[in-house]
């Protein structure tokens, strides 16, 4: 199930955000980051997928006003089973679809960013510009998705 992320998820984005810190950089101590939660929290901008025990599985946090994802993350025992897809396709829902929206992730041939380009490039996102090494020191690019309300490709 999707829902919003509410202030009570605070902790598990945190527990997620520590899980993949070796890919994204240092985040779960980060007042930035924590203030950045709590932003999208309150602004209705992150989504969570939940399993039956309402335990937060995956999030997405976007940008609206950059109209763009600003977080994606699943959990690593959770990958493979459509989470992300459910999220990307939650997130880009509440985006301006007549304008371009834009992501940053793993460059090609980043074999652990993989699984996350796959997800974005099957909603029709290309590679528009270079994104530099996110905290992590991982090479990334700024992926772009025009025309997004008919760019499904189930």
């Amino acid at each position: 199930m999707i829902r919003l992320v509410t202030d009570k998820d605070l902790n598990e984005w945190l527990d997620l955000a520590r899980e993949v810190e070796p890919l994204f950089g240092e985040m779960a101590e980060s007042e930035d980051f924590k203030k950045g939660i709590i932003d999208c929290i309150s602004s209705t901008s992150a989504f969570c997928v939940v399993n039956n025990n309402n335990d937060i599985e995956g999030i997405i946090a976007i940008n609206k006003a950059c109209n763009e994802v600003a977080w994606l993350a699943v959990r690593e025992g959770c990958r493979g089973k459509g989470y992300g897809c459910q999220l990307l396709e939650v997130a880009l829902g509440s985006l301006d679809n007549s304008k371009p929206i834009f992501v940053q992730t793993f460059s090609p041939g980043v074999k652990a960013g993989e699984a996350a380009r796959k997800i974005y490039m099957r909603f029709g996102f290309k590679d528009y510009k270079d994104g530099g090494k996110n905290p992590a020191g991982i090479d990334t690019i700024i992926m772009k998705l025009e025309n997004s309300s008919d760019s499904v490709s189930n």
